[in-house]
């Protein structure tokens, strides 16, 4: 593989193909968010994120109480602080999909992220090797069912990733603008503004993803490849400014809840900690080696399906990619294969630490590490290309062949295994992930058909989640939107809600059903 120089210009052909690569992953993701998870929250994460995104789309920093106690309790939603309501996940997410939200179109935010995501994915392949590997690792990262379904959730991962790939992509141009003798501190303000949002948004991800980049930076230093001077001047902009947005965490949490270091997790949940011990992680009280080691396997297992859709060997090209992008690699970027696997790798051994696997939605604790593995499967497609040409041109009467024809061989089989993926196994999993929990877009359809107004009381009867997901994910904060949805608990409770809104139209949903009185209580 030729060598490039370093900050080689993007031409009007990359451009194009960043606006086809972009619009692509924005369709699937798009397709994927109407007709999949219908634009719905599934997992009680996703509420907790949608009432704090609307809390800040206000612009608020918390909402105000239930105004009738445990007649609107919605998951992962902390009232421990008097007169204040927040949802217990870190602030960076949802600072993001306030955008969306603030709009009425909270559901379009990860598509237009993993949009931006399949972007880095191509500049980060180019940069590092050429444009037919940034071609590769966008469109394998397109094509896989586990990018797509994150893309069209309300979950944190696909905004985590967007940090880490931009972290990255600066990062190395850091080093590059540096090499070509240039400061590069826009570009390593641009990484640690990435990072700061890592971590603003998943900090344990963020600390196990960017660990192997640390690492890394101290053998350069003890190495000698580079003073502490050289390190200070090339990297305090990186330093400083993820420090500086990491500092809005504790800065809000203070403002919130009167302490920097308040754990909101275990406000809802006691046992929700990181660790190992016999007593006191998870349901089950005990988090071991063996506990960890199961939930790994378990997770991976599923990502090796779910990754590209190819049924169990999505795992096939990952290594012989990091071995094959050591050989093309230049000499100063022979590192990065390495760097892109063990930042998997660190992810996965990093949530070892967490007392339960995530098979929901595909082993999303493991999703920010997957666009370092599509470059890698790029590479290890282009690498089993060049050895097919070779091992042809060894046959009796084998031709000359080079770089085109191995290019050629790779995308071929690129396109069977896509070909895999879309008729063998995205159609089964599309069942799996449409109507999670039996959360579909069916009763609201069926509300808009019912109801006369558009001012709505709406008292839902069931308290499994399953049962009042759909409902609760049109409330405001500050119930105060055109339909308000309330748990309809008992004759008592279901009174002091009807007198907060006597001007509404009133319905009651039980087991399924819509009617215009209650069903009897049976308690």
């Amino acid at each position: 593989m030729p060598e490039k120089p370093p900050l080689e210009r993007y031409t009007r052909l990359d451009y194009v193909l960043l606006a086809g690569l972009a619009l692509a992953a924005l369709i699937g993701a798009v397709l994927m968010a109407w007709f999949v998870t219908e634009r719905l929250p599934h997992l009680e994460d996703e509420i907790a994120y949608i009432f704090q995104a609307r809390i800040f789309a206000r612009g608020a920093l918390w909402a105000p109480p239930e105004p009738e106690y445990g007649a609107f309790f919605t998951p992962f939603v902390v009232d421990d602080f008097p007169g204040k309501r927040i949802g217990k996940y870190p602030i960076g997410w949802p600072l993001v999909l306030a955008a969306g939200e603030a709009v009425d179109a909270g559901w379009l935010v990860n598509p237009l992220i993993a949009s931006a995501t399949a972007v880095l994915a191509y500049a980060l392949g180019r940069d590092l090797y050429d444009r037919r590997m940034g071609i590769l690792s966008a469109i394998l990262l397109i094509s896989s069912p586990f990018f797509l379904l994150q893309s069209a959730t309300f979950m944190s991962h696909p905004a985590a990733m967007l940090w880490l790939m931009l972290f990255m992509w600066a990062f190395l141009h850091t080093d590059l603008a540096v090499e070509a003798g240039r400061e590069g501190r826009g570009w390593s303000a641009l990484a640690g503004l990435a990072l700061g949002l890592m971590i603003l948004t998943r900090q344990m991800t963020a600390l196990a993803a960017v660990t192997p980049f640390v690492i890394y930076g101290l053998v350069r230093f003890i190495r000698g490849q580079m003073s502490l001077r050289e390190a200070w001047r090339r990297y305090w902009p990186l330093a400083a400014i993820a420090i500086a947005v990491t500092l809005l965490q504790p800065l809000y949490l203070t403002v919130v809840t009167g302490s920097p270091t308040t754990n909101l997790y275990r406000l809802i949940w006691d046992y929700d900690r990181i660790g190992f011990g016999l007593h006191g992680y998870g349901v089950e009280g005990d988090h071991t080696l063996p506990e960890a080691w199961r939930n790994a396997r378990r997770d991976l297992r599923l990502l090796w399906s779910d990754l590209f859709g190819w049924n169990g060997v999505s795992w096939l090209f990952i290594l012989p990619g990091a071995i094959a992008g050591t050989v093309w690699a230049k000499p100063g970027r022979r590192v990065w294969p390495w760097l892109l696997l063990s930042s998997f790798v660190s992810i996965v051994v990093v949530y070892m630490a967490y007392w339960i696997g995530a098979e929901v939605y595909g082993p999303r604790y493991y999703y920010e590490g997957i666009a370092g593995l599509a470059i890698l499967s790029s590479l290890g497609l282009a690498g089993a290309g060049s050895v097919m040409v070779w091992l042809l041109q060894l046959l009796p009467g084998g031709k000359r062949a080079g770089r085109t024809e191995a290019t050629l061989i790779a995308a071929g089989v690129l396109t069977v295994l896509i070909g895999w993926n879309v008729i063998g196994y995205l159609p089964k999993r599309l069942g799996d992930w449409h109507a999670l929990y039996t959360i579909s877009r069916d009763s609201l359809d069926e509300l808009d058909r019912l109801r006369q107004t558009d001012h709505v009381l709406l008292l839902v009867r069931d308290q499994r989640w399953r049962d009042y997901a759909e409902f609760f994910a049109l409330n405001s904060p500050w119930y105060d939107g055109p339909i308000v949805a309330a748990h309809d608990l008992n004759p008592r409770t279901t009174r002091a809600v009807l007198a907060l809104y006597p001007d509404r139209e009133v319905w009651y949903f039980n087991t399924g059903e819509f009617t215009p009185e209650p069903a009897p209580y049976t308690r």
